[in-house]
């Protein structure tokens, strides 16, 4: 672990053990992880530079569920008009992703060397990269059809901005969307 502990107890012991830290399964949609990835390679970066690098508008609930998890933290704020926010990530995101410094972060050659490399094995021919894409992103967040007639309707403690996210990811998982890379270059 990059923070030079972790805790261990014996195969026994786990399931009393497990208990003590119930935690909901990690469900993070793709927004959110490309957020993570900018603010990762590009930090420090504020919400505004983010998203003009994805094209789209960058939820609330994912910078909260990024701070909340501690991931990334407010640096300080950009002497602009606005004073927005700079982000970079924590201690907490390294222990997570089990890296010791950002230097271990894979290159964007790498990236796409793993592309070609993928390619070559034939895991492509399996399922196409968009179709791995949505197939992976269903198996994390199963989204359930909705009934006739209710697209753009609000259920009661549902909002506008809910919407609207909504919108976003399902624009970013569409098949028919070109692909584009949230980094820069192609």
């Amino acid at each position: 672990m990059a923070s030079g502990w972790r805790f261990q107890v014996c195969q026994d012991l786990s399931a009393w053990v497990g208990r003590l830290w119930e935690e909901k399964p990690a469900r993070y949609s793709r927004a959110l992880l490309e957020t993570l990835s900018l603010i990762a390679y590009r930090q420090p970066t504020t919400r505004g530079e983010i998203e003009e690098i994805r094209g789209v508008a960058v939820s609330s609930n994912i910078i909260r569920t990024l701070i909340e998890r501690e991931w990334i933290r407010v640096v300080g704020h950009r002497d602009v008009p606005g004073k927005p926010a700079m982000f970079a990530t924590t201690k907490t995101f390294l222990d997570y992703f089990n890296l010791k410094n950002l230097g271990e972060l894979p290159t964007l050659a790498e990236i796409r060397d793993l592309d070609k490399v993928n390619a070559e094995l034939e895991f492509g021919d399996i399922a196409g990269p968009a179709e791995a894409d949505t197939d992976a992103e269903a198996a994390v967040n199963p989204v359930e059809p909705a009934e006739e007639g209710a697209e753009g309707e609000l259920e009661s403690g549902d909002s506008p901005g809910e919407e609207r996210e909504f919108a976003e990811e399902e624009e970013l998982l569409d098949d028919t969307a070109p692909e584009t890379n949230p980094l820069g270059g192609n």
